[in-house]
């Protein structure tokens, strides 16, 4: 049996996914970070949005008075549970300790 077209279409497309990179310190709502986010979902360019958090924060005088990054993960975590196609990823996390260890 053959494979329907727009089903073989849908896998070989590649996805196409939003970063939305914020401090969340803390994340906001339908007037900022959440309407972001809501509306970059709502939108037909990308089949997922992203959150993330930034892990240590590009400008020095903010560096060390952010909320604990986990923090800020769960409550951007919290802030999104009921949108669809929005996840919030720890990657900024993931690259810092691997570039701070040498990898």
């Amino acid at each position: 049996m053959l494979a329907h077209p727009q089903r073989i279409m849908n896998q070989l497309r590649k996805r196409r996914v939003c970063l939305f990179g914020t401090s969340a310190d803390p994340p906001t709502g339908i007037g900022g970070h959440l309407g972001i986010a809501k509306y970059l979902a709502s939108m037909d360019a990308f089949d997922e949005v992203r959150i993330l958090p930034v892990y240590s924060h590009m400008f020095g005088n903010k560096r060390g008075k952010q909320a604990p990054f986990e923090t800020r993960v769960e409550m951007c975590t919290l802030l999104i549970k009921n949108v669809p196609k929005v996840t919030v990823s720890e990657v900024e996390r993931i690259c810092f300790e691997k570039a701070a260890a040498g990898l």
